[in-house]
């Protein structure tokens, strides 16, 4: 979706907006009353340090004088420069070592609270970083928007994970400045007027569950009625998973079951490196430690002879879950009210080997039972004018105009041999949507040797709204129709 400047002068406009918006230009308000971390992301408000922050910033402002002394407004070349030398100074207060050069792994939990200072300072090219735990959300601000993020260094590459904001930082002031959005009229605009866009959105169905995987930690200390948040899982964990929870000690035992509310994500900020929303909480009997170390089939289990260290994210074959299972309802509790694990069957007298199979033997068959044949009513490699000189050839255009560059196709298909992963789909995606965008597309189809996962056109596309459909389910005659008529527009 393209920046709407009318809703938004009607938004800015409005009472709410104009006090979103002047809270941001206050930085009693948000700093030192703190008022904007209780209402846009309280878990900040739990680790905020303010001193601290206000040391490191002074400690470099004064060792740095000298070359900024004279410069009134920063480049936005130079305003990298200067994030940069401030995470690489460290911090030393009446001659104790606070914060170590170097130390990129300890600077990640400072960089929100470091953006604030900034944005204060240089608002012209920091924005406050509220999204501590919530970078999927982030991810669906830019979906909304059609932003493209930059690519996520690695685990281990800690300044480069520090460095991320400021590629974020360049991202939204080309935005900003594209769209005449004030510094604090963008923090409103993120904050404040894209969440009450977004929750408008209807939310996406939750799939059959996949798989399952073991989470641990204690609940304890999040609150008797704590039903849902952020916890730290496998970044493979997809929307609709069951997630296994292994209370560490005093409690030691499995205690519930979660199911994942998105797709698991990698957060650039957050130590562990990736996380899911969980939700939907099913208490069971305990299962302890010494349980499973006594059972014949778990004994033998690498994470029980480690005795749950590493436990988040830690993957459950289906033979696992099947015997926890069998522990649970040996304990009086009708496991047939615990989700079930979905096994994907393919059609009979298939052979899937390569890319084309998936094309002829999969999707072909599908879209003639519904009645679209090729050159008709699809067409594969339909080319597509992108820049000078250059064309692309999407997989498969449905319900296409193939008039030279004036192409459109209300249905765009990328078909691949085997999406392995999260990152293998993302990827995917992020292709078929750069293809859409051309062809003005209302649905994405993207599809497998497993599956078909089904993104509809909502303002714009959301990578975590989706449906996903197995091979096997088209023998329901209610499912093969939804899909035909998701498709049929």
């Amino acid at each position: 979706m393209k920046f709407n400047q009318y809703t938004w002068d009607l938004y800015k406009n409005s009472p709410k907006g104009k006090i979103a918006i002047s809270s941001f230009s206050d930085r009693k308000e948000w700093i030192e009353e703190e008022h904007l971390f209780e209402k846009y992301n309280p878990r900040l408000k739990e680790s905020f340090n303010e001193e601290l922050i206000c040391n490191i910033l002074e400690d470099f402002w004064c060792c740095k004088v000298s070359d900024y002394e004279n410069m009134e407004l920063p480049t936005l070349c130079e305003a990298g420069v200067i994030y940069e030398e401030i995470i690489s100074t460290g911090l030393r207060i009446e001659n104790e070592e606070i914060l170590r050069i170097g130390d990129f792994d300890r600077m990640l939990e400072y960089i929100p609270f470091l953006s604030m200072e900034l944005n204060y300072l240089l608002s012209e090219y920091f924005f406050p970083y509220l999204y501590i735990d919530r970078f999927y959300e982030l991810k669906k601000l830019a979906d909304y928007f059609d932003i493209e993020l930059p690519s996520i260094p690695k685990k281990p590459d800690y300044k480069g994970r520090c460095m991320y904001y400021w590629e974020l930082c360049k991202v939204f002031y080309q935005f900003r400045t594209e769209n005449n959005l004030t510094s604090d009229e963008f923090s409103a605009f993120m904050y404040d007027y894209v969440p009450n866009l977004l929750r408008t959105e209807e939310k996406g169905n939750i799939p059959q569950p996949a798989q399952a995987w073991f989470i641990g930690g204690l609940i304890q200390g999040y609150g008797e009625y704590w039903t849902t948040g952020f916890w730290q899982s496998n970044q493979e964990t997809k929307k609709g998973d069951i997630l296994i929870h292994y209370e560490t000690s005093p409690v030691s035992a499995i205690t519930c079951l979660w199911i994942a509310q998105t797709d698991g994500v990698i957060d650039p900020f957050f130590h562990y490196y990736s996380n899911t929303y969980i939700s939907g909480k099913i208490d069971i009997p305990h299962i302890t430690l010494k349980e499973l170390q006594a059972d014949e089939y778990f004994s033998k289990h690498p994470l029980i002879r480690k005795k749950f260290q590493g436990v988040n994210g830690w993957p459950m074959s289906s033979e696992d879950y099947s015997e926890l299972l069998r522990m649970i309802k040996a304990k009086g509790f009708d496991t047939e009210t615990l989700p079930k694990l979905y096994a994907p069957t393919l059609p009979q007298n298939v052979s899937i080997e390569i890319e084309r199979d998936v094309e002829q033997q999969l999707l072909e068959p599908l879209l003639n039972s519904m009645g679209w044949y090729e050159n008709k009513d699809f067409i594969r490699q339909l080319p597509i004018h992108a820049g000078r000189g250059h064309r692309i050839f999407p997989d498969y255009a449905l319900h296409y105009d193939n008039k030279p560059d004036e192409e459109k196709a209300k249905v765009l298909i990328e078909a691949k041999l085997c999406m392995k992963n999260n990152q293998e789909i993302e990827d995917a995606f992020l292709q078929a949507r750069s293809y859409a965008r051309l062809l003005s597309s209302s649905v994405i189809v993207l599809c497998d040797k497993n599956c078909l996962i089904v993104y509809e056109r909502k303002d714009s596309f959301d990578r975590d709204r989706y449906k996903k459909y197995y091979w096997k389910f088209f023998e329901n005659p209610d499912i093969f129709n939804e899909l035909k008529n998701k498709l049929n527009i």
